[in-house]
């Protein structure tokens, strides 16, 4: 029974508890409902005071008639020291106090901490009995100030309605400070520009260039900027009419400024201006009327903006984009090319090399013999062209060597083709100014060859009724980019130069020039449009530059820039004769996914007296070389599906480290073709391929002594 009393007991103390705090509640709740209400006209209120012990002052009346502060002090940050400095506080005489308690709270570390909280901090005063209410005054952008508030002893605690509302109300009277603070500032600024001196150091400062015109147009006052700007002092455009200084086209309202309509006020539009030097700069001319209190028109404020630098960013924009898709273009057209041009190869194997084998087993006197090397004369041309597609895919550039382009001229001139091209021109001269001591470049001879061929083509096709071209070459040092037809860049370069004196080409014809198969040319009469896009991309492969000048009915001039070698020519050396190249029996595994490849390789090697086997992949080149090993490999380099050359020989590798191989290919060089020579394979042979390369490639592998692996 004493154990049920209890209980009953303590519930019924719960319940008292209870009832008191709904009764507190209730006894809260229409004042705090009043002082939300009140809220609506505080934030318009506040900000239409303009000092800020006005605006604390009525801060501290909204709060106190909401929470029974026995003392209130607000503390702001000093703009100048970061610092919280005590601004205002109800009563007088708690100012001092509460501010031993800021000083003993940011000595405790706990004042930062009530700076992020951005809400009601309650704490026990350190120096009193009394208890402490901190509140951060901040606005979206940055913190204004502190709020404390300094309760009897006796009050517990503030409910979070009262809580919440003190809350908005510092928010409104923080943004109410930072208004009149913007307030302040613009007073001071405007105040500033009232004074009649300080008109002029903004008239001057002036960007633009300012000119004051009277009614007649008649310039009576300019700025520094206009001076710069024309080159004319103040003294000489004063009392001169504005349109003198206008270029001759330039837009009429400003001409005649006295003539436009009376109801006039404002004009703007490009013109051009007339520099004392003759010159004429673009400009964006605005003109405001000045007016007096009547409303009558006493004058005008002109300002011209200089649009030069503009007008050059905007030019310079459009040839960037200009050349970027240009090569966009390029790349597009060089990647469709590349990958015709690698099927092209194998299916050009036949055409070389099988002519070469039947050329080879044909009598002496035999009548087969001319039509066979007729084939295979056909096949190499195409091949060429084949070549050409690989140079216009930028992928046809192999390691290169030191080259000499005086050299690459003269043999130029001294080649078949160079002689019927004279020959069909018989009215066309050809000169040469060759420096002496030319320097070297780093390159493919066999393409800057063609790119003289090719630029030599085309000069002299540019005149139908006679003419001169001359081949120039120059060592040439450039100490700044110069923008032309490309951005030539900073550096030493060998200049390689072809001029003519025909037709020239039009601006709308620069601009695609390069382009493949652009030509005004009749198609198959005249080459297959490729020459120049083949220039194009040589040049690129030897990260040269090209520019091209040309005048329409003058001729034209191609002057391409690579960049200068410092090494020295290596002598070539001497082909050997075809026995040293034979072959004594060595054992050659083929490997190649096109059948007609396969036997084209096996067909050449077998005559060369090399015993060879064949397999169509990767896989089964693995699987044989399980089983028995062989001298060399013919490796193909793209086999679909399934592992291409690169892998292959990495898979062959783990079972015979000291593997010989050759890398074979109908597309190009790639960096996938270098990886696997820095893993140990030998040269790179591109397809269609001739005996004597083929068979050169394959007897220096086999003598060389196998390098080591990394």
């Amino acid at each position: 029974m004493k154990r049920k009393a209890a209980e009953d007991g303590d519930r019924i103390r719960h319940l008292e508890r209870r009832l008191r705090q709904t009764e507190e509640i209730n006894r809260f709740m229409p004042d705090a409902l009043e002082m939300a209400a009140s809220l609506g006209d505080f934030q318009p209120s506040i900000n239409k005071l303009r000092s800020t012990e006005v605006i604390l002052d009525e801060t501290a009346v909204r709060i106190l008639s909401l929470i029974p502060f026995v003392g209130v002090s607000f503390l702001l940050v000093d703009e100048t020291t970061h610092d919280f400095r005590p601004a205002f506080s109800r009563p007088d005489e708690y100012s001092a106090g509460l501010q031993r308690e800021v000083d003993s709270l940011i000595e405790k570390g706990i004042f930062s901490w009530i700076l992020r909280e951005r809400r009601p901090v309650m704490l026990a005063a350190e120096h009193s009995a009394c208890k402490l209410i901190l509140h951060v005054m901040a606005t979206s952008s940055r913190i204004r100030g502190m709020f404390i508030g300094c309760l009897n002893e006796e009050v517990d605690s503030v409910s979070d309605i009262f809580r919440s509302l003190l809350s908005i109300i510092l928010l409104n009277s923080s943004n109410a400070l930072e208004s009149f603070e913007l307030y302040k500032t613009i007073r001071e600024i405007t105040e500033s520009l009232e004074r009649r001196e300080n008109y002029r150091i903004l008239f001057e400062a002036a960007p633009d260039g300012v000119e004051v015109l009277d009614a007649r147009g008649t310039i009576i006052d300019c700025n520094r900027t206009q001076e710069v700007m024309l080159g004319y002092r103040r003294e000489e455009m004063v009392g001169s009419p504005a349109g003198q200084f206008l270029a001759v086209q330039s837009d009429g309202r400003f001409a005649d400024m006295a003539s436009l309509p009376p109801d006039t006020d404002y004009v703007e539009g490009e013109v051009g201006m007339a520099r004392r030097d003759g010159g004429v700069i673009p400009v964006w001319r605005k003109g405001k009327a000045i007016c007096n209190d009547a409303g009558g028109l006493v004058g005008w404020v002109i300002y011209n903006r200089d649009l030069s630098l503009a007008k050059k960013a905007e030019e310079e924009k459009r040839e960037l984009e200009t050349h970027l898709q240009r090569a966009k273009n390029m790349e597009v057209i060089g990647t469709l090319a590349g990958g015709v041009a690698h099927d092209l190869n194998n299916i050009l194997g036949g055409l070389i090399s099988y002519p070469e084998l039947l050329y080879m087993r044909l009598p002496e006197g035999s009548p087969l013999r001319r039509y066979v090397r007729t084939i295979q004369k056909s096949g190499e041309k195409a091949a060429a062209i084949v070549q050409d597609l690989l140079t216009l895919a930028r992928r046809g550039v192999a390691e290169g060597e030191v080259v000499n382009l005086n050299q690459i001229v003269i043999d130029y001139l001294a080649t078949p083709e160079h002689e019927k091209l004279s020959a069909a021109h018989p009215r066309v001269t050809f000169e040469c100014d060759l420096e002496d001591n030319l320097l070297n470049v780093m390159g493919s001879p066999v393409h800057l060859s063609k790119t003289v061929m090719n630029l030599v083509l085309n000069a002299t096709e540019a005149m139908p009724e006679g003419g001169s071209v001359t081949i120039t070459t120059r060592n040439r040092y450039i100490d700044m980019p110069v923008r032309r037809y490309e951005e030539l860049r900073e550096g030493d370069y060998v200049t390689l130069a072809v001029s003519d004196t025909g037709l020239g080409i039009s601006s709308e014809d620069r601009e695609r020039i390069f382009e493949p198969f652009y030509t005004k040319k009749i198609m198959g009469r005249s080459g297959t449009g490729l020459g120049l896009a083949v220039v194009w991309g040589t040049v690129k492969d030897h990260k040269g530059f090209i520019d091209l000048r040309s005048t329409v009915g003058k001729g034209s001039t191609f002057v391409l820039h690579f960049p200068v070698c410092r090494r020295e020519l290596i002598p070539s050396e001497t082909a050997p004769d075809m026995a040293e190249w034979m072959g004594a029996g060595e054992r050659i595994l083929v490997v190649d996914d096109i059948p007609e490849q396969r036997d084209i390789a096996a067909l050449i090697l077998r005559n060369l007296g090399y015993e060879v086997a064949t397999v169509v992949s990767g896989e089964e080149a693995v699987t044989y070389l399980r089983q028995q090993a062989v001298d060399l490999l013919l490796l193909d380099m793209i086999m679909e599906p399934g592992p291409d050359g690169l892998e292959t020989y990495r898979r062959i590798l783990r079972i015979r480290p000291d593997q010989k191989a050759l890398i074979v290919s109908g597309y190009s060089e790639t960096e996938r073709v270098r990886e696997a020579q820095r893993l140990g394979a030998g040269a790179y042979v591109r397809k269609p391929y001739l005996i004597r390369t083929i068979g050169m490639a394959v007897r220096k592998e086999l003598m060389r002594t196998a390098r080591p692996r990394p």
